[in-house]
């Protein structure tokens, strides 16, 4: 009987852990996209960590991304992580959506 209330007060404090609050990471970047006819499955790609630069946003870490065509590939991660990752990533102008038909629009 001991035992198996050691065993639950264990999975007791391990649920404690688990459930704990997720540590938010901002990540800022340039995010260079496919082509706008691309029409199949993509995901994204780290292309590099950039060197940091005279007022870098807050000081945190930024990165080149790259949309690459096909599903994510199998990730080698070696377990779930408790931090909640936001990107942030900016795009050139003339790759937004729509973008340049309001500006052809505008100024004829």
């Amino acid at each position: 009987m001991r035992s198996v209330v050691s065993r639950l007060a264990r999975l007791e404090r391990l649920n404690r852990m688990s459930t704990a609050p997720s540590r938010l990471r901002i990540r800022y970047g340039y995010l260079k996209k496919l082509p706008d006819d691309y029409t199949g499955p993509r995901h994204v790609v780290t292309m590099r960590r950039l060197p940091p630069e005279p007022g870098a946003y807050s000081g945190e870490p930024w990165f080149e991304w790259e949309e690459r065509p096909g599903p994510d590939p199998a990730s080698d991660a070696t377990g779930p992580s408790d931090d909640v990752v936001l990107q942030v990533c900016f795009v050139e102008a003339s790759r937004l959506h729509g973008y340049n038909d309001n500006l052809s629009a505008a100024h004829p």
